[in-house]
């Protein structure tokens, strides 16, 4: 099952790379819906095994790792945005859409950050799932963690919002 999910993860990567280089469509939207629907279901997979103890061993989070990322998120957000728009001469971005490559950060940074926060979301979403079950302790690695799992998921999501109010008159209607 394994070898499954890699395999499928690297025609994913394959695909976007393919249509981000060549600037050609190499797969139809419907396949884009269930190939960015697909992953952002398999990070909760990944969000779960993340917070088993074997994993978190060499692992050091804390309160200043997850502050950090709280404040750096949001930035990145702008920042991507910021370039597309102004370096790239992009003066007019399409609203993110479930059907369209998620790796074009430069001509498309909503695409990529909505799908970044959805699959940074099934992480996050995993990992409460885990510690559900196991309960982490509060101070603990697998706490922190979790922390910062949802620190990346609200960081993202603050970016989109201010995103969305900064550049409000440069994003236009999704892409069909």
């Amino acid at each position: 099952m394994k070898i499954f999910w890699y395999g499928l993860g690297l025609l994913y990567l394959a695909a976007a790379l393919y249509e981000l280089l060549t600037g050609r469509k190499l797969l139809p939207r419907p396949v884009w819906y269930a190939a960015n629907v697909l992953l952002v279901f398999s990070t909760l997979q990944g969000g779960y095994v993340s917070m088993e103890p074997e994993r978190l061993r060499h692992t050091n989070p804390d309160w200043i790792f997850c502050a950090a990322i709280l404040l750096t998120m949001p930035l990145i957000s702008m920042g991507s945005v910021y370039y597309a728009i102004h370096r790239r001469n992009n003066k007019k971005i399409p609203r993110p859409s479930w059907n369209r490559n998620p790796l074009n950060w430069w001509d498309d940074p909503l695409q990529s950050l909505f799908i970044s926060t959805w699959s940074a979301s099934g992480v996050a979403a995993g990992g409460v799932l885990h510690s559900v079950i196991y309960r982490p302790v509060l101070g603990t690695v697998a706490f922190w963690t979790l922390g910062a799992n949802i620190c990346f998921v609200l960081g993202l999501f603050i970016g989109q919002i201010l995103v969305y109010r900064i550049y409000r008159q440069n994003i236009i209607a999704p892409i069909h």
